[in-house]
Parts: C-alpha cells; sequence; structure tokens
C-alpha cells in the first residue's frame, strides 16, 4: 500500500476540549511530551499544537460552562461562550420566577445579548465579524451543550423540567438516608431581590417618583440570602447586601447588632466572592451554634440552586453541598416554594403599618413619612418579618423536596390571606391612591424583573473572574500576600500534589485530585505571576535610577 493510500485511510482523531485541558496540565507538571503522546495514543505533533493553543483552549473552557468543556472538541469564539453562559443563567432565572418561555423568546434573548457583547467590546478583533442569526439549528445545539435537552417545550412554551423534578426527592431522600441526617441538619439557602422603598404603581408615590425629588424608591433594590433547615426550626441569619458600605442614615450604628449581617456591592447583588465570604463566615458558625444547643453533630446537608453566585468550590468538613439539577427550582425549592414570598408580603404589611404609624399622631402626609423611610428601617422590618414566618410553613416548603421527611398535617397559611390583610390595611390610608389598592398590586410588588443584558453578563463575568470582588465593599480593608508567602503557598500544594501522587493507590483518583488542584490554584498562580513582574519592574526602575556621585573639590 502506499504511502498516500494509507493518508487516505487515517480519520481525523476527535479530541474533547476536556482531554486538551488533561494533556495541558500533564505538560504544565513537566510530564515529557512523548509520554503523553503515548498515553494518550497521538502524535508528538499534535501535544505540541495543543500546547501552543493553550490560551485559547484555556479561555474557551474559562468562558464556558462545565458541561460545555466536557462534549464540544474544539474552542469556539469567545463572544459566544460568553453569551451562551448568560443566557443559561437567564433561562434559569426565568424558569424560577415562572415567567414564561418558549422557543423563539430564548433565541430573541440570545441576539440581544450577543449584541450587547458586540456593543461593549467583549469581542476580540478576530470575532469582529462573526455573525449569529439564533438558528433553530444553533438553538438545539445550545441545548445539547448546556444540558438543557430535557427543557419542556409544550406549544412553543418551555417549563421548568419536570422530569428531573420527580426524580430527583428519590436520589436526595438515598443521600438523606445513607448519611442519616435529619431535619434539622438539611438546609436550603437562597438569594432573592427586594425592592425595599417600592409602592404600588397606582399610588402617588410611584406615579410621582421621577419628579418628584427624594423619591428613587425604582432603584432602592437590596439582595437578601436567606437560609432555613427542614424542620423549619431555624432559619439562620440573613445576608443583606447593599450599595452602601456606610448610609448615611446609619451614621453611629453598630452593625454587629444589626439583625442581618451587613455586606455592600456597588450593584447591590450576590457576588461569588460574597457568597463565599456567606459560607464560611456565617453560616456554618451559625449552624454550628444551632446545632450545638440541639445536642446534634456538627454534620449538615445544604442544597443550593444554580444560581451563577454559588460557587461548586465550596468546602468544609462539617458541611456536604448539594446541587438541585438545572431548572427545577421553581418546582422543589423550598425557599421558592413560599418563603419567600411569605416574607416579602410581611415585608410590605410592615411598611404599611409604618406609614399609618407615623402618620397618625405627627399628622403628617404619606409622602412625607416615605421620605423619610431609611435603609435603617428597612434592616429592622426585614428583621421582624423574619421572625413573624410560622414554623409550619417553613416545614410545608419542603413538601415537594423532601414529601416522607415532611409532616404530612403542615400546612402552610394561604399567602392569598395575607395580600388581603395587607389590602384592608392600605384602604385604611386615606387617599394618594392607597384606597384603590388590589390584591394584584400586591402580587406586582412581590414579583421579581426580568434580568437586562447588562446585569447578565456583569453576573456571568463576575463568576468567570475567580476571586474578583472589586465590586464588592467591606469594613476591612484587603490585606494582600507577600512574594515570599504566595511562594510557600504554592510550594506547599506542590509537596501535597506530589504526595498524593505517590501514595495513592487509585492512579486515577489521584490524578483527579492533581487536576481539580491545580485549576483551583489558578487564582495564585496569577498573584505569584504579578506579584513577580512588579518586583521585575521595580529592580528595573532601582537600575535605572541616576546615580549621583558626589563632586570631589
Amino acid at each position: 500500500m502506499s504511502n498516500k493510500e494509507k493518508r487516505m485511510q487515517l480519520k481525523r482523531k476527535f479530541i474533547t476540549i476536556e482531554t486538551k485541558i488533561q494533556i495541558l496540565d500533564r505538560l504544565q507538571s513537566q510530564e515529557k511530551i512523548a509520554d503523553i503522546a503515548r498515553h494518550f495514543k497521538l502524535n508528538e505533533s499534535t501535544i505540541r499544537t495543543i500546547k501552543q493553543n493553550e490560551g485559547k483552549i484555556r479561555s474557551s473552557v474559562a468562558s464556558g460552562s462545565s458541561v460545555l468543556a466536557k462534549i464540544t472538541a474544539r474552542p469556539r469564539a469567545e463572544i459566544m461562550e460568553k453569551m451562551e453562559q448568560s443566557l443559561t443563567v437567564w433561562i434559569e432565572d426565568m424558569t424560577k420566577k415562572r415567567l414564561p418561555l418558549d422557543g423563539n423568546v430564548i433565541k430573541q434573548k440570545a441576539l440581544k445579548i450577543f449584541n450587547y457583547l458586540k456593543e461593549i467590546g467583549q469581542s476580540s478583533t478576530n470575532e469582529d465579524n462573526h455573525q449569529f442569526v439564533a438558528s433553530n439549528g444553533w438553538f438545539e445545539k445550545f441545548k445539547k451543550r448546556h444540558a438543557l435537552h430535557n427543557l419542556k417545550i409544550q406549544g412553543e412554551r418551555a417549563s421548568a423540567d419536570v422530569d428531573a423534578a420527580n426524580n430527583y426527592p428519590a436520589e436526595l431522600a438515598k443521600i438523606i438516608k445513607e448519611l442519616d441526617y435529619l431535619p434539622d441538619q438539611v438546609f436550603n439557602a437562597d438569594e432573592t431581590g427586594l425592592w425595599w422603598k417600592k409602592m404600588p404603581s397606582r399610588t402617588f408615590i410611584s406615579k410621582n417618583e421621577k419628579t418628584a425629588p427624594g423619591f428613587k424608591a425604582s432603584k432602592d433594590r437590596i439582595t437578601l440570602l436567606l437560609c432555613s433547615n427542614a424542620s423549619g426550626d431555624f432559619m439562620t441569619k440573613p445576608m443583606f447586601v447593599n450599595r452602601s458600605l456606610n448610609p448615611r442614615s446609619m451614621k453611629g450604628c453598630n452593625k454587629k447588632y444589626f439583625p442581618v449581617y451587613w455586606r455592600a456591592n456597588k450593584k447591590s447583588w450576590m457576588t461569588a466572592s460574597l457568597f463565599n465570604d456567606w459560607f464560611h463566615h456565617c453560616f456554618v458558625p451559625d449552624v454550628e451554634k444551632y446545632l450545638k444547643q440541639k445536642n446534634l453533630a456538627f454534620k449538615v446537608l445544604l442544597l443550593l440552586d444554580n444560581a451563577p453566585s454559588h460557587s461548586n468550590n465550596l468546602s468544609h468538613p462539617n458541611v456536604q453541598v448539594e446541587f438541585l439539577p438545572p431548572n427545577t427550582t421553581s418546582l422543589l425549592q423550598p425557599l421558592d416554594q413560599g418563603i419567600i414570598g411569605t416574607f416579602k408580603a410581611y415585608y410590605i404589611r410592615k411598611s404599611f403599618e409604618l406609614i399609618l404609624e407615623k402618620m397618625e399622631p405627627a399628622n403628617i402626609t404619606v409622602k412625607e413619612v416615605w421620605k423619610q423611610f431609611s435603609i435603617l428601617n428597612c434592616v429592622e422590618i426585614v428583621g421582624m418579618s423574619l421572625k413573624e414566618i410560622r414554623q409550619s410553613t417553613l416545614r410545608a416548603c419542603w413538601k415537594a423536596l423532601l414529601p416522607e421527611m415532611v409532616v404530612q398535617e403542615t400546612v402552610a397559611t394561604p399567602i392569598e390571606d395575607e395580600y388581603r390583610n395587607i389590602v384592608r390595611l392600605a384602604h385604611t390610608v386615606e387617599g394618594d391612591g392607597f384606597d384603590e389598592i388590589t390584591m394584584d398590586d400586591i402580587q406586582e410588588l412581590i414579583a421579581d424583573d426580568e434580568i437586562n443584558e447588562a446585569d447578565l453578563v456583569a453576573m456571568t463575568n463576575d463568576v468567570l473572574s475567580i476571586g474578583d470582588s472589586s465590586d464588592d465593599l467591606s469594613d476591612v480593608e484587603n490585606k494582600n500576600f507577600s512574594l515570599k508567602s504566595i511562594e510557600k503557598v504554592l510550594n506547599m500544594a506542590k509537596q501535597l500534589e506530589e504526595y498524593i501522587l505517590e501514595n495513592d493507590p487509585q492512579r486515577d483518583r489521584a490524578e483527579i485530585f492533581k487536576r481539580n488542584l491545580q485549576n483551583n490554584l489558578s487564582a495564585y498562580q496569577e498573584i505569584y505571576k504579578n506579584l513577580r513582574n512588579k518586583s521585575v519592574q521595580t529592580s528595573i526602575k532601582d537600575f535605572l535610577k541616576p546615580v549621583i556621585v558626589e563632586r570631589v573639590t
């Protein structure tokens, strides 16, 4: 057989992104190209080509999802990766909020995100001419790439993944049984936005908001991170994320005594760094103290949804973290089954009660009362509203996720009853549109709005920027590593890696550990690189400084 015929018989080998990352990790560990090629049954030239394209490959994985990394064979345009990542965040958020979705709406949103990314210059020079039309073919491949093939399209309308929601409770029950968790030890945490100063649209306050000085209610949004256990016996102290760390109304206040963990972010949303802060410094100590008081073992199962801020690298020896299947939160997540809705209803009622309380003795208008309503009032009402939620309500909201663990006679008070109480209370406020408020107005206040393109992209960028907390504001000044200390960290990690590789009898497990360790060290390696560059620049500057020679006379 001639050489030409042999070449014709050769088939192009399919190399997944996951395999390429494994190859790059082994190259990074100084393994020989010949050994790697032999292991993966590839030509040495192929290994060299992968090494040359390391930047593109790692960038592709960083801007995509973990599912994408496993089933995609070659790097895609970075703008497409970012668009799809933002789109999956939007789909998860929409299904969680039970807002209507269909195939056409998803494709239109994809186009909007793509065009927004081009407008703000997120595409590279090579991608400026990249065309995207959101075709049916792209949509089908997108669903496969991001494991959304179970997203139900019924009559062109997408809904939550009912099959996954039906199957998951049995899987979770198995985990709970095997590890012997009690209802007191099983927790669910989730964020929610709260327009803390917003009034129903038909009121005078809302109608005149844009023109009246001092009224910016629609922009006064905070984020709350709530957490409750399956017995309904305990809610952790919530994290409260505001735009400003030290607002004027809180001058002289000791935040340590607030009924919330006070944090600030320029956009008042939850970021990965803030969530990690909550997990290690709020959730863990709160739950440990609670279980100690109950004379229970400190072992915890924490259930989370797939929100972009929820890191999959959370780790604590006493806490097991499990993630709900994508697009099931509206059907399964306890906090979304009525806990958050009940809290918001109580918050609105207590806000109206405050209006009446301030108006009666002082004989002032609703407008004046609401102008004086500060973020400090908001914090107080948040604390009171959470305390008012009954244990039966908290427990009943776990019924969809843990039907066998929840007591059958547990029934939550219908939320509509609270809406009626709020409407009756509003009607006692004379004039200013409050006497026209209906239950629909209350539901409008409680509902979350759709996330716009700018916020979607910003949220995605926050997740992809490992350890980036530039928008987060803190009372504690950040302390940087020194070059010496970061070198020590990396050396210790290298020693740990070598010890595991030498002593673990299961080679595959050791390789997985090595790969995960190297991925987690990437942020520290970047710090090391920056510090070293600064050190070199400083030494060069010192070298180039003019030497002053004293003239001898």
